[in-house]
């Protein structure tokens, strides 16, 4: 009954929104730390898709309200971008992956990934690593993709670089290894210009809600003369720190996004859902049916085998030698958490 369903909540700590019943006053800290990190430049609902990830549950006029008094100006700012819109529609999840690189960062020696369930727009993969070019590492990421999804799409699509070329031949040997009638063909569609729109669309948004705050605590170790990507070991350094950091931040972004509800919007073809819960559940929102091409462990062996063998320099972040000489380091002074505020002061201490 609805009064069990209650009870069993309280019990365990599941306050709705009514009963956390936060004010403007209990929100405010955590609020204003999800605008410094993002770069102030996340709206109301963004921001309670963040919460939410804490589990605070907040409505959305409170934060609307506490915007308005505290931010005015980047209010009226938000509400007045525009959007660039393009037409897109697919018949079911799994009858496309997307996949791009993102080189904005290549100034600090990172890189992002991503690869995308085009019907549902649930992120099946968001890296950072230090290169984006070599196609062993994508096809790394598409076959862990597949190894925890249980199958894998129809065709996969990127842009024309030879970066996607793993992930190419990887998807086309496991369709023919399950389907011979496929010999000969490819499947993976190359998408020339500006055609690939899944990924744009999605590094539109990570940029616009969570890269321009990582970027400012980088910028600071250039401007500063802390970090220059030219010298070997800084670089190495920078790379050993910043790389698990900053993954663990985007595997929190990806879990936001895949559980947050878009926007409603009538002029989108597309059902406005929960990624996640499209990507399971296509039927409950239209005549849309799972492509999900099952594959066995053993398939993805030989593909990873031919692809992406784990063996390869590519998939090490630093070199071996050189992770014990800073994992000795840091022992030394005392293995202090890694994080936005921290970093810069552990990155001097071991260099």
């Amino acid at each position: 009954s609805t009064k069990t369903i209650q009870r069993r909540r309280k019990e365990w700590g599941l306050l709705s929104v009514k009963q956390q019943a936060h004010s403007i006053e209990s929100i405010a800290s955590l609020v204003d730390q999800i605008r410094v990190h993002s770069a102030n430049r996340l709206g109301a609902k963004s921001i309670r898709d963040h919460l939410r990830e804490e589990n605070i549950l907040v409505s959305r006029p409170l934060i609307q309200n506490y915007l308005q008094i505290v931010d005015a100006a980047g209010n009226k700012q938000r509400r007045a971008r525009k959007f660039k819109r393009a037409v897109h529609w697919s018949t079911g999840p799994h009858e496309r992956w997307s996949a791009d690189q993102h080189d904005k960062w290549q100034r600090f020696g990172l890189f992002l990934l991503v690869g995308l369930d085009n019907f549902s727009n649930a992120v099946l993969w968001l890296k950072v690593w230090w290169t984006n070019s070599n196609p062993r590492l994508i096809a790394s990421f598409y076959l862990e993709a597949a190894s925890s999804l249980g199958g894998i799409p129809l065709l996969t699509q990127s842009d024309p670089g030879t970066e996607n070329h793993g992930m190419a031949n990887a998807q086309t040997l496991l369709r023919q290894l399950l389907d011979p009638t496929l010999a000969g063909t490819l499947q993976h569609q190359w998408m020339r210009g500006h055609a690939n729109i899944k990924p744009e669309i999605f590094w539109s948004k990570l940029r616009r809600q969570w890269s321009e705050g990582w970027e400012a605590v980088f910028e600071d170790g250039l401007t500063e003369g802390w970090y220059d990507p030219e010298v070997v070991l800084e670089r190495l350094l920078f790379r050993w720190l910043a790389v698990p950091m900053i993954q663990a931040d985007l595997d929190r972004f990806a879990r936001i996004h895949n559980t947050s509800r878009p926007r409603s919007d009538r002029r989108k073809a597309m059902p406005a859902e929960i990624p996640m819960v499209l990507l399971e559940c296509p039927n409950d929102y239209g005549p849309f049916r799972d492509y999900k091409i099952t594959v066995a462990s053993e398939h993805l062996k030989i593909a990873a085998e031919a692809y992406a063998p784990p063996e390869h320099d590519v998939f090490l972040l630093v070199p071996p030698q050189f992770e014990h000489e800073a994992t000795d380091h840091y022992f030394a002074i005392g293995c202090p958490e890694v994080n936005r505020s921290s970093f810069w002061g552990i990155y001097t201490a071991i260099l």
